[in-house]
């Protein structure tokens, strides 16, 4: 299977943008309707758990919204590179971030919405370098087209341990911007958002809030959010800091999720994590 894997992701580099897409969306729906259907179950149950009173009709349109995005999203690994010069990608607010941009430390928190890996190609057509601390995907194949795809985009990739912090650490005292992904799931455990949970100092959220304390940086909401077919906005949050008359390390955690849970919210169909179980921090 990861071989078949590795062989679509070079065939499909040279195919249309468009049919790549489709095609994508069109296997994630076959998977999850005759082999998978699990996922959608799990989707499903997380959908009423947020909105209760939802329709069933909207709640299953919800769904299927969701596993197409997945399947697009996995597929496009192979033509995100391409996209910048498909023009099919509109940034929006990134004037109030970009201003402090090589005079301020920058930690972009980056969401699991439509196709993340947008971003990178945006930043790079803009002439912004990133690093970003990433988790290493379990599976071979998707571990290599991951790491192909991010090199292609002058995507530094940090390891999310304590030499990746330190590089973190490091990159951000010198003005430059870091990626880190606030929604996260650590050996089967959403991390975040916290979705009614108490805070807690185990995951992403409190790692932003430290490196920011340390080094002052301007934190900035990013997400991308998927409009028809192969076309995106780029949202770009208005900047924030951490209040420096505070030193309590859940209320940072608490004010960093204020910032990411409600677009969550908003996005769900979009967001690769809803069918992931959302249980108590061990």
């Amino acid at each position: 299977m990861q071989t078949l894997e590795r062989v679509l992701h070079h065939a499909m580099r040279h195919m249309p943008i468009g049919f790549v897409s489709n095609l994508g969306a069109r296997l994630a729906w076959l998977k999850i309707r005759f082999i998978d259907p699990d996922v959608a179950r799990k989707a499903r149950a997380n959908i009423r758990r947020h909105f209760p009173a939802m329709p069933e009709a909207q709640v299953e349109a919800l769904v299927w919204r969701f596993v197409d995005n997945v399947g697009r999203l996995m597929a496009e690994f192979s033509i995100v590179h391409r996209l910048t010069s498909a023009r099919r990608m509109e940034l929006v607010g990134i004037e109030a971030p970009r201003a402090n941009l090589g005079k301020l430390p920058t930690i972009a928190l980056c969401l699991h919405l439509g196709n993340w890996e947008v971003v990178a190609a945006a930043m790079q057509k803009i002439g912004v370098s990133i690093a970003s601390i990433s988790e290493v995907p379990e599976n071979a194949a998707h571990r290599d087209i991951a790491d192909a795809t991010r090199s292609g985009l002058d995507v530094k990739v940090l390891s999310p341990d304590r030499i990746g912090a330190l590089q973190a650490l490091s990159i951000l005292k010198g003005n430059g911007v870091l990626a880190v992904f606030p929604d996260e799931k650590r050996g089967g455990t959403m991390m975040a958002p916290l979705f009614g949970r108490p805070p807690h100092i185990k995951g992403n959220l409190a790692l932003v809030a430290k490196l920011a304390r340390r080094t002052g940086a301007q934190l900035v909401v990013v997400y991308c959010e998927r409009l028809e077919g192969v076309r995106f906005k780029l949202h770009f949050e208005e900047p924030f800091f951490m209040d420096p008359d505070s030193d309590d390390a859940l209320a940072d955690v608490a004010l960093i999720n204020s910032r990411i849970e409600p677009i969550i919210l908003r996005h769900l169909a979009q967001w690769y994590y809803l069918d992931d179980s959302i249980g108590p921090i061990a």
